[in-house]
């Protein structure tokens, strides 16, 4: 039986195949995909503007950018300017927008400092709440104006607190968002337009990449970047994806290169538009592989997109490797905060075999950076990561016969 089992399982491997995805006219919805399983679900991306990280220690807060939203801080005074706030002199405030690498850092938490100020709000040592000391004012696809604040996060019962108006004050919403029963997905979503929560997205370790409209840093031809519309291809927090350029066909040596978890490894820049053909072209010699939450590897290679009239792109992928089929099944929860991590990280474990653990860091080529022996306390441990340098790192934790792992992004 045993030997049947690993026959059907390494049978994927180097078998290639074509798919394709479609986000219909003008980009219209946003399309999770499984390298594994194919598309896991088509959504119109025009149902949200605010987009909330699940993460209980996080206070990650997105925009819908792709549809047009825009977020701006407002410049005249802090929270107590509520009932009095305006928009004169609004077209010289500068636009957040998501960051197009890191998910959680969101439009809200671009004027971010470090730990404890999160951009919209500062995290309280005491209460682990993160409060609202920023007023914003939301500029929605339709143009229409409201003014947001964010009043708090608690971050142990994994609740926001939040609420928005017209800019005089009429129509008031205060809404109250527990993001507990959506911590399986990267984010839970809200519609100011509906006043109403949105569940759009599926399970994270179903899905491997987003195809979408989005905004991202793009450069002109004197190197001068500025944020733009794209459409393209971000990937799942739970991934790690590497870009090689330029490669002869067939080139799968994998290993060769860093695996990284920036969002938009793949991005957009796979296409461009040729004006003496009219016609979407392919990057020529561009392959990615992709490293998916199992740990298997597959190669990536894009050979045709459409366009706006149907947003369709085509690919080939190839399973390159197989993560180990006897690993075994971790139980143990683990959550690191604060995530990305400034100075001094704690982490937080359900359970423990004994008190004593040794923790090692990872960075994304697999090279051991950091390892010590720890003695938890209260089912905690905590590091110091200021002489670490910024990144993505996989931090791992062996306590007994349990071995967790989980991303770790470094921010100084």
């Amino acid at each position: 039986m045993l030997t049947c089992i690993i026959f059907v399982l390494q049978s994927g491997l180097n078998a290639q195949t074509t798919d394709t995805i479609t986000m219909g006219a003008s980009y219209a919805d946003d399309v999770f995909y499984s390298l594994e399983n194919g598309v896991v679900k088509a959504e119109p991306r025009n149902n949200w503007d605010l987009g909330f990280y699940t993460n209980r220690w996080s206070a990650g807060i997105i925009i819908n950018d792709g549809t047009g939203v825009k977020l701006f801080a407002y410049p005249k005074g802090d929270t107590a300017a509520w009932s009095t706030m305006d928009t004169a002199g609004m077209n010289q405030w500068t636009n957040l927008y998501n960051s197009d690498t890191i998910w959680e850092d969101g439009a809200f938490n671009r004027n971010a400092l470090g730990h404890p100020d999160y951009g919209w709000g500062t995290y309280n040592m005491v209460s682990h709440d993160v409060i609202g000391d920023s007023l914003f004012i939301l500029q929605r696809a339709d143009g229409s104006l409201k003014k947001v604040w964010i009043e708090r996060k608690n971050s142990v019962a994994n609740t926001f607190y939040f609420k928005y108006a017209d800019i005089d004050g009429q129509h008031e919403v205060t809404e109250t968002l527990d993001a507990t029963p959506y911590e399986s997905k990267l984010f839970i979503y809200y519609s100011t337009t509906n006043q109403q929560l949105i569940d759009r997205e599926p399970e994270k370790t179903t899905w491997d990449l987003l195809f979408s409209k989005y905004a991202a840093i793009v450069y002109d031809s004197e190197g001068i970047a500025s944020y733009y519309l794209v459409v393209g291809a971000t990937s799942n927090v739970t991934d790690s994806i590497s870009r090689n350029h330029p490669v002869i066909e067939g080139f799968e040596d994998w290993s060769s290169t860093t695996l990284n978890g920036d969002k938009s490894t793949i991005g957009h820049d796979w296409k461009s538009f040729s004006m003496n053909t009219f016609s979407w072209e392919i990057e020529d010699s561009l392959a990615f592989f992709v490293k998916n939450t199992k740990g298997d590897i597959y190669k990536l290679v894009f050979d045709y997109f459409s366009g706006s009239s149907t947003g369709r792109a085509g690919f080939v992928k190839k399973l390159l490797s197989l993560s180990a089929v006897d690993e075994p099944v971790i139980k143990t929860s683990l959550t690191i905060f604060p995530n990305p991590a400034v100075h001094d990280v704690t982490i937080l474990i359900d359970k423990f075999e004994n008190n004593a653990a040794t923790l090692k860091i990872y960075d994304q080529s697999g090279r051991l950076t950091y390892s010590e022996e720890k003695v938890a306390s209260n089912n905690q441990l905590k590091i110091n990561v200021s002489s670490i340098p910024d990144g993505l790192y996989i931090l791992e934790i062996v306590n007994g016969n349990n071995a967790i792992r989980q991303k770790m992004m470094v921010k100084h």
